[in-house]
């Protein structure tokens, strides 16, 4: 497991010889900040940084924050609003971006969602399940040209989800979406247990999505416990919470597994290094499940 020493060298001698572009989705708190921070660190101010999200205040103070462009470069820092769990939305953020941006290097998803009430929205999609998958499968379609432009240009292309990679568990095909396995979730310890299967949903859409697009990395990363807001609301014993990373050293190792990672579909664990692809799903089941979100995400507009 690199420690953090490592990570950072690692990350400095990434220099770019074109200005990248970093998409950070669900980046104005958390996990999500801390790795557009280290990009923005590691790059010198000079990269075009986007954050996706909903809370334009907190949106602001963390791009202010950021190392100032080079003199004389023309960089992007902005803020652009979505609600991650309409997929409509979702679809528009994504045409905007794709238009602004003819190549994006780097697209980071790390909105999560802890909702002890299920609830199912006006789309028709059970609001968790919404934006832990079908937000992130949406946005990634969306982006993809711009994202294979850079690929082709001979440019870094590389997409991360920051979920619970190696956690998955066996999908139920009888239960697509999630409607019924998140109903009865009233506490985190199920919230656990319904995230096994969006983990796999996720590790089954980048092994798609690789699969497609030969040359693009796709990243499904575990950050392990994180001192995060989302970390404070979980009821777990404080000595364990102590053993926390931080935002900013959480930031510099997923970044390292963002960078480090091959083409094709990888797992990393908290510290960036791979765990491997051993998925719960068989060939059939992936199959099903894409033929299930095309249509699901096709019937939006």
């Amino acid at each position: 497991m690199p420690d953090l020493s490592t990570v950072r060298k690692f990350n400095t001698a990434w220099v770019p010889a074109y200005t990248p572009v970093g998409i950070f989705v669900g980046g104005t708190s958390g996990i999500g900040q801390g790795i557009a921070e280290a990009f923005a660190r590691h790059t010198k101010g000079n990269a075009h940084i986007v954050i996706v999200g909903r809370n334009s205040a907190a949106a602001a103070t963390i791009l202010a924050g950021l190392p100032p462009a080079p003199a004389g470069a023309n960089v992007t820092r902005d803020f652009v609003p979505c609600d991650l769990t309409s997929i409509a939305s979702v679809k528009r953020v994504a045409a905007s971006l794709g238009a602004r941006f003819p190549r994006i290097n780097l697209l980071v998803t790390t909105a999560g969602a802890i909702n002890f009430e299920s609830a199912i929205t006006s789309e028709g999609l059970e609001v968790s399940a919404a934006v832990w998958y079908y937000a992130r499968w949406a946005l990634l379609a969306g982006l993809l040209p711009a994202i294979r432009a850079a690929h082709a240009a001979g440019e870094d292309a590389r997409v991360m989800a920051v979920f619970s990679a190696g956690q998955g568990t066996a999908l139920d095909l009888g239960d697509l979406g999630l409607q019924k396995a998140l109903k009865p979730v009233r506490d985190f310890a199920g919230f656990r247990t319904a995230g096994g299967q969006a983990s796999t949903y996720i590790d089954l859409m980048f092994k798609d999505y690789a699969a497609r697009n030969p040359g693009i990395t796709f990243v499904h990363a575990h950050p392990g416990l994180v001192d995060t807001p989302l970390l404070k609301s979980v009821p777990l014993n404080p000595d364990i919470v102590a053993t926390a990373k931080s935002i900013e050293v959480c930031g510099e190792h997923q970044l390292y597994a963002l960078l480090k990672a091959p083409a094709g579909a990888s797992r990393t664990g908290q510290d960036g290094d791979d765990i491997g692809t051993d998925l719960p799903a068989t060939e059939e089941v992936q199959r099903t499940l894409w033929e299930h979100t095309e249509e699901v995400i096709g019937g939006i507009e």
